[in-house]
């Protein structure tokens, strides 16, 4: 599957290799927190484009 920040190859549960993201594994909700990471995926997908660091 894809990873829904950076578009790279992750296999479901799995840290991106490339931006960091842990893969939930379900349909997440760009707007909301859930899951493992600190940030919601909106917030990873803007930081990843400014060459920040996703949480």
């Amino acid at each position: 599957m894809k990873c829904p920040v950076c578009g790279e190859e992750v296999e479901p549960f799995d840290i991106c290799d490339n931006c960091d993201w842990q893969n939930s594994g379900q349909k997440e909700n760009e707007n909301s927190l859930q899951g493992p990471n600190k940030m919601t995926l909106k917030e990873a997908r803007e930081a990843y484009q400014k060459g920040e660091k996703v949480l």
